[in-house]
């Protein structure tokens, strides 16, 4: 405890950013658990009154089909946090471990900065949480809005959320350790990441044939029950989330291959060599946005779905979750994107200081990074489409009765790629920074 605490009152200046950055992100990630379960529990509260509508019973089911498109990039944003630090306290500790630090005391202070990080975050996330009921409150559904005491959860739920973030970064970082604790000098030399196998791409079979048949019997499982039903739905549709997730990395990593064969300049030698060095860090830069991108893809259909049913308050009502399940995700991706890129450039702060002492324009390291960054946005945005569209194929004809949803699609897709940019440009006087630096 007295070396942690040493370590953070005297540590790096330059250190602070990525703590701030992961408490940024481990509050953001715990305001989105909070919010959507919050919702999660009004409706099925709403749904259980004496004298609920026909359709009351209606909302829980759309909430967790909401809940299923959210528990991936929220998880995605909370692992981010938890590897925000670890390239850079891996090689701190494998200093300490050389200078004779054991490995429980290593393992220690970890864990301990690793926690507390989580743990400043997650209260952060909880006070933002009960500053932001009142606004949600004022969202419409059923015909009337929330009551905050609806959307209210109690303090076992809130402290068993701030308990999964702790838990998430406690891994990471014990996930993490192995390679201080079994060789320092391994880490000192920066040895090469494990390669990805082909066999990410069995997962896609597997899914596709679990979606054939889940529509092919939606019949039956409405028949066992509905919470069944339900139940199948949200682990299809988290199932496509962590395929994607599978599948995003691999494909970066062929796509540098074919980049770096093809190069005919320094700037694009030197994407398509990061790309294929790294495509887990590049696909985690990306990532955030081609997940809204999938979310914005499924979502398309329910102005259609509004439109082909009744009216009345459900069809609004599926029109006003959609844009909420999308300003949830977009938030999720807009921090998660800012944190990865800002991070990338923390963990290659000794590339681009070499780089740049042997020669090389920070122009060019911009003009790098700047396509390692679009030029795999565009591919996994395009593979995050067709998958969405793929997913809801059955249901495809309902675009052509409301319009709104492409439209929806078209903006999200626009949107996330100009956040990405965005993100990308905003880092560049921290890359100035890493480079010239002594």
């Amino acid at each position: 405890m007295r070396l942690w605490w040493s370590l953070a009152r005297h540590g790096a200046t330059g250190s602070r950013l990525p703590t701030a950055l992961a408490v940024l992100a481990f509050a953001v990630t715990t305001w989105a658990v909070l919010t959507v379960a919050g919702g999660v529990r009004a409706f099925a509260a709403r749904a259980d009154l004496p004298g609920a509508g026909a359709d009351a019973a209606t909302y829980p089911f759309l909430s967790w089909v909401a809940v299923a498109l959210l528990v991936v990039p929220t998880a995605t944003l909370g692992a981010a946090a938890a590897r925000l630090t670890i390239a850079r306290r891996d090689e701190r500790l494998a200093r300490l471990r050389l200078a004779g630090a054991t490995t429980a005391q290593i393992g220690a202070v970890a864990l301990l900065d690793a926690g507390a990080q989580a743990l400043v975050g997650a209260l952060l996330g909880v006070l933002l949480d009960v500053a932001a009921l009142p606004a949600v409150a004022l969202l419409r559904f059923q015909g009337r809005p929330f009551d905050v005491a609806e959307l209210r959860l109690g303090a076992g739920a809130v402290l068993l959320v701030v308990v999964a973030v702790l838990l998430v970064a406690l891994v990471s970082s014990a996930v993490s350790l192995r390679r201080v604790a079994i060789t320092p000098l391994g880490v000192a030399q920066r040895l090469p990441q494990e390669g990805l196998s082909w066999a990410r791409v069995l997962p896609v079979l597997l899914l596709g044939g679990g979606f054939v048949a889940a529509f092919n019997a939606s019949s039956v499982l409405f028949g066992v029950g509905q919470a069944f039903a339900v139940l199948v739905l949200v682990a299809l549709l988290a199932g496509a989330f962590a395929v994607f997730n599978l599948v995003g990395p691999l494909l970066v990593s062929l796509l540098g291959r074919v980049l770096a064969a093809r190069a005919r300049s320094v700037e694009t030698l030197l994407a398509a060599r990061r790309m294929g060095e790294d495509p887990r860090s590049v696909w985690r830069s990306v990532g955030g946005v081609s997940l809204v991108t999938f979310v914005a893809g499924c979502l398309s259909v329910a102005p259609g779905l509004a439109a082909g049913g009744e009216g009345g308050d459900l069809a609004t009502d599926i029109g006003t979750g959609s844009a909420v399940t999308l300003v949830v995700c977009a938030v999720l991706a807009a921090v998660s994107t800012g944190v990865t890129q800002a991070s990338r450039v923390l963990d290659s702060r000794a590339r681009y200081r070499t780089l740049h002492l042997s020669g090389t324009d920070v122009a060019v390291l911009h003009a790098a990074r700047s396509r390692e960054t679009w030029v795999p946005l565009l591919v996994t945005m395009g593979g995050a489409a067709a998958l969405s569209l793929l997913v809801v194929s059955p249901v495809l004809g309902l675009l052509g009765e409301a319009p709104a949803g492409v439209l929806r699609f078209a903006g999200c897709a626009l949107g996330g790629a100009a956040l990405v940019l965005l993100a990308s440009r905003a880092s560049r006087p921290l890359v100035r920074a890493c480079a010239t630096s002594p």
